[in-house]
């Protein structure tokens, strides 16, 4: 069966500061590489203008934190407000958010209509660190916390396991999800950096496993194959959803840990093979961080090779 590459045009319109990593200059990137791979006829390209409803959206966020973003869109384009500390929105921020979540949850219809085997949704801005009542690390809207909640709810899913190998704990998936009945989030981050999570305060739910500075792929997978498998064998999700950063690359200066493309390779085929396991290979793969194109790139490249086994 076929993979699905999602994406949409206001990826674009969304506007940072100029010194942001989180610029269009992502999208970009990754969209060249797999033009110049020469891969992409192999792929279903899915440009879709679907956005989140405001009932898909208060599955996860505060109506109230909906409405301060939307309050904050400045009407002038080029104009950027900030929204917290890291986080700034443009004229077409809102729209690009609501779109990014669309996106995810058209991909979570197709895949498990079985249309598609699985997906990848190049998308931003990204969400996992965006709680329930607060925007942060770049993100404003919790993709992959929308679209779990909207499986349960409009998809007949009881149980959805959320992966994310980010770099960066996904600490507003946690606050979204921790205690959710149906739902388990599982994450590799680097400890001692950006959001400084306390390892001990963790719901049943939610399963952290930290790396320390210098570690690498093999790392990673040692505790995806040992720890995660096991677990999600047991818990046997119906959908898997993955949070996925490349921010871990060894190229990439936003932290200190030594992944390489192989690895993001290595990575996801130790979580696909889970996926047809459990859940006969539904998965839909969502981009969050990365901020050095080129090797970004590279290992999205890596990674929606190995889902389509190319």
């Amino acid at each position: 069966m076929t993979t699905g590459i999602f994406t949409h045009e206001s990826c674009y319109r969304h506007l940072t500061a100029k010194n942001s990593p989180e610029s269009p200059d992502r999208i970009t990137a990754i969209e060249d590489r797999l033009v110049a791979s020469g891969l992409l006829s192999a792929f279903k390209v899915i440009k879709t203008h679907r956005r989140a409803s405001q009932k898909d959206l208060l599955r996860a966020h505060d109506a109230d934190y909906i409405r301060l973003i939307q309050s904050k869109v400045p009407a002038r384009e080029g104009e950027l407000v900030q929204v917290s500390e890291d986080t700034t929105v443009s004229r077409d921020s809102f729209e690009s958010a609501l779109e990014s979540a669309g996106c995810v949850l058209e991909a979570c219809d197709q895949v498990m209509q079985g249309a598609l085997q699985n997906a990848f949704c190049c998308v931003r801005p990204p969400g996992h660190h965006a709680h329930r009542h607060k925007a942060g690390g770049f993100c404003l809207f919790n993709n992959v916390a929308i679209a779990a909640l909207y499986a349960q709810a409009a998809l007949s899913c009881r149980r959805v396991a959320i992966l994310d190998f980010d770099v960066h704990h996904g600490d507003g998936t946690e606050n979204i999800v921790q205690g959710r009945e149906g739902i388990e989030f599982y994450s590799i981050y680097q400890e001692g950096i950006f959001p400084h999570i306390k390892q001990d305060n963790h719901a049943d739910n939610i399963h952290a496993y930290a790396l320390e500075a210098g570690d690498t792929g093999d790392d990673a997978c040692d505790i995806i194959r040992s720890e995660w498998g096991p677990r999600l064998q047991s818990f046997a999700p119906d959908l898997i959803l993955i949070s996925a950063g490349f921010d871990a690359h060894a190229n990439d200066t936003m932290a200190q840990l030594d992944f390489s493309d192989l690895d993001y390779a290595h990575i996801t085929r130790i979580i696909k093979d889970i996926a047809h396991a459990v859940c006969g290979g539904r998965l839909v793969s969502v981009l969050e961080g990365g901020y050095e194109p080129r090797s970004l790139a590279r290992a999205v490249l890596a990674h929606v090779r190995t889902l389509a086994d190319l």
